[in-house]
């Protein structure tokens, strides 16, 4: 993933709400899905490999935060333990088309959890976070944002 990429969502992540912030997760495997059929159309085996591990390790989280107590969130387990069955078989046989039907999944589920968290008015879920000013001054990289300081703690609040 390139630095841009990562900035990106670090980004979208410090201003996310909890709906948001699973299509973010979403958004991250997709990103990692395409890398991986750039890696298998370029032969890079370990890359591949490499790329679905993240992919897989972005299925656990996503496990890891689900209510399994409603039948909602064993639904949704029972999607993520395919998904890492497709995973598993892309990652064995080195196949892009397991990743296929993992892509179509999450690139609905991420347009889905979009639409739902331009409804969620719970507020960002990390507080004291830096605030971004776009157009105000150039940095080294030549672009327009400017980032304000005034707290030294930042983050999530224990």
């Amino acid at each position: 993933m390139t630095k841009e990429k990562k900035q990106s969502f670090t980004f979208r992540v410090s201003n996310a709400n909890k709906t948001e912030m699973i299509a973010i997760l979403y958004d991250i495997a997709i990103e990692y899905i395409n890398e991986a059929f750039v890696s298998a159309d370029s032969g890079d085996t370990v890359s591949f490999r490499d790329n679905v591990n993240r992919i897989r390790s972005t299925v656990r989280e996503l496990m890891a935060s689900l209510n399994t107590q409603t039948e909602l969130g064993r639904t949704f387990l029972s999607l993520y333990i395919f998904c890492n069955e497709q995973l598993t078989k892309a990652y064995l046989d080195i196949d892009k088309k397991p990743l296929e039907t993992v892509l179509k999944m999450f690139t609905t589920l991420s347009g889905a959890y979009k639409e739902a968290g331009l409804k969620d008015a719970s507020g960002p879920v990390m507080k004291n976070t830096e605030s971004v000013f776009s157009g105000l001054t150039y940095n080294k990289s030549l672009s327009l944002d400017s980032i304000s300081t005034g707290a030294s703690n930042r983050g999530f609040l224990a």
